[in-house]
């Protein structure tokens, strides 16, 4: 950790009361091919409960991941604030889809299994479909992109399409990891939100100044602080959590 990023650390843990707000993939765990073998980081894991033990102190993760498959990976209960779906799905209450709306996820979901050549497959989630193509891409990478690309060229009548880390993903509504993030971070006197990907960037973006934004990994990013993976961030939360334990109990 830099000592810029050190003494950030330590003025957010101070703030009156503070939202950690964390992407999964990528950022408290590391990214793999089974998506579904995958766990959070044991001392980012360990942090996090420490944070959650604190007054005035929220933790909430925040993934592309659909709630359900959120909670096969991440064994959080209350108080943690479990977001799935970029936004779309929260323990408070999830968005009805219309007609046309179901409509269309068939629709793309049809296409996309005409796309997927195995292993490459298709996630089924509440508001999205997801062509993956992780394990196809560690033995034949070039067919992989060109998968991707095709399910890039989609028409999709305008509706949100984004592309992630061997992923691109259709989405049947309009919410953003950084919609959700703006409506709930007005609770708090402080923010600090951690991701690695593109998706987390709509989060990073409406950050204020008091808040703090950490990017993890090497992609563009408006995060004015970066770590380089998993375990450092991991030591960033430790930090924090000790910071944050210090100004509430003293």
């Amino acid at each position: 950790m830099t000592p810029d990023l050190r003494g950030e650390v330590d003025r957010v843990a101070a703030t009156e009361t503070l939202l950690v707000c964390l992407d999964f993939d990528g950022t408290i765990s590391e990214l793999g091919p089974d998506a579904y073998a995958v766990r959070a980081h044991p001392e980012a894991l360990a942090a996090i409960h420490e944070l959650m033990a604190l007054p005035d102190t929220q933790v909430a993760v925040l993934t592309g991941r659909h709630l359900d498959g959120l909670r096969r990976v991440l064994p959080l209960d209350d108080p943690a604030v479990l977001v799935g779906s970029h936004g779309a799905e929260t323990t408070e209450g999830s968005p009805e889809l219309s007609a046309a709306d179901r409509a269309y996820l068939d629709r793309i979901q049809a296409l996309l299994e005409e796309l997927a050549t195995a292993p490459a497959l298709v996630e089924v989630k509440p508001y999205q479909r997801v062509i993956h193509v992780a394990k196809l891409a560690e033995t034949q990478p070039e067919e992989a992109e060109a998968i991707l690309a095709r399910a890039r060229a989609l028409d999709t009548a305008g509706r949100p399409v984004v592309s992630g880390n061997n992923v691109v993903e259709f989405s049947a509504i309009e919410v953003t990891k950084g919609s959700w993030l703006a409506g709930h971070k007005v609770r708090f006197s402080a923010t600090l939100f951690a991701g690695d990907d593109t998706t987390d960037e709509t989060a990073m973006e409406v950050l204020g100044p008091g808040d703090l934004g950490i990017k993890v990994g090497t992609k563009p990013s408006a995060a004015q602080h970066r770590v380089e993976g998993v375990d450092a961030m991991a030591k960033v939360l430790t930090h924090l959590a000790a910071a944050r334990r210090r100004f509430v109990l003293g």
